[in-house]
């Protein structure tokens, strides 16, 4: 009996650690399926440039994709921009009514989030003739892979976003893409990344620098070009030295795949 006492113990403690490395097993393998069953993030490296020069000749948002770990459909990416600065002008006319009720002096912040397929241009004028759709999706992307994508008429003759494969949401970054998003202050085509050209009657048109200007039945109070739907109403205050966060989100994950704070140019 007391060789019997002695081993009982010894078999319970056996099999407590026979149960406990099973289970320790089990969840191990649990977690790392959950682990290797999580989606992974691309990574993506670009170059960006924003600027402002007063008006819409050679201001606005460009970036060339350098490189991706693999081709990432714009329809996964959201970008968030924003920023600070101090107020210049509070009676410029692309100010929203709460952005005027700022002093000038006073700092005050901006920006914007772009949805893939969703309208955030509202620009009846366009950036080459009168007759163009009235909304559009910045940014535009032309480039490697991106076909039929005009880059002096980015917005088209068609409403139907399906039918534009430049449109935010409807193309690839892959290494050769360049993204765009230009204010609007020129009905010719070529007005467009610094080229000279006639200025409209309204829009950033130059006649008062770094102010919109708004006229009834052309570029009107609530319309956005392509600038204010990237960076947002009152991108215009921004002048070089200030900087632009610009995040690029993965949806997917919700992992920021860019993030770099860009200094202004002039």
């Amino acid at each position: 009996m007391k060789n019997e006492d002695a081993v009982s113990p010894v078999v319970g403690v056996m099999l407590m650690l026979v149960v406990t490395i099973i289970i320790a097993a089990v969840v191990s393998g649990f977690a790392g399926g959950l682990i290797s069953g999580q989606e992974k993030s691309p990574t993506l490296s670009m170059d960006v440039t924003i600027a402002n020069t007063g008006s819409y000749i050679g201001s606005g948002f460009t970036a060339s994709v350098l490189g991706v770990s693999e081709p990432i459909s714009t329809t996964d990416l959201k970008i968030v921009t924003s920023w600070s600065t101090t107020m210049k002008d509070n009676t410029d006319p692309g100010l929203t009514e709460q952005q005027k009720t700022i002093s000038n002096g006073n700092t005050f912040t901006g920006g914007n989030t772009s949805l893939p397929n969703s309208a955030n241009v509202i620009c009846y004028q366009g950036m080459k003739t009168k007759t163009v759709t009235n909304w559009s999706t910045a940014p535009f992307g032309i480039g490697a892979g991106v076909d039929q994508t005009n880059p002096t008429d980015p917005m088209g003759k068609s409403a139907d976003a399906y039918q534009k494969p430049g449109w935010f949401g409807q193309f690839t970054l892959q290494e050769g893409v360049n993204l765009f998003a230009y204010p609007y202050g020129s009905d010719s085509g070529q007005a467009i990344a610094g080229a000279l050209s006639e200025p409209a009657d309204s829009g950033y048109n130059g006649e008062t620098l770094y102010a919109y200007k708004y006229a009834s039945g052309l570029y009107e109070e609530g319309q956005a070009d392509p600038t204010q739907a990237l960076l947002g109403y009152g991108w215009e205050q921004l002048r070089a030295g200030d900087t632009v966060n610009v995040k690029v989100i993965y949806t997917p994950t919700g992992a920021a795949i860019y993030n770099s704070n860009i200094a202004v140019e002039d």
